[in-house]
């Protein structure tokens, strides 16, 4: 299954880039992969393609104490996180 999620952040759309670079493989470990996000001219909020086997696994991971931790410090407002919707097919032209 697939979501369109969003997350307000307050850092920056490159230190948000760089925490979620560093979560990739704990985030892979529990069956979560981010196939694409990108930023609102401002910086302020991101929107993300989260591909996960089941919707509870990135609630979870999102919950560990160590990940809350990493998205905090970089500025993602974790209270904020929001599914805008569930995706059924996609396509991405070449």
């Amino acid at each position: 299954m697939k979501m369109l999620v969003t997350v307000n952040i307050s850092k920056g759309f490159a230190r948000w880039k760089e925490m979620a670079e560093s979560l990739n493989p704990e985030m892979e470990k529990v069956g979560v992969k981010m196939i694409w996000a990108g930023t609102n001219p401002e910086e302020s909020k991101i929107f993300m393609v989260v591909h996960m086997e089941d919707a509870s696994q990135m609630k979870t991971f999102g919950e560990r104490p160590d990940i809350f931790k990493a998205r905090t410090e970089a500025g993602a407002d974790v209270a904020s996180t929001t599914v805008i919707s569930p995706i059924g097919e996609d396509w991405l032209p070449n």
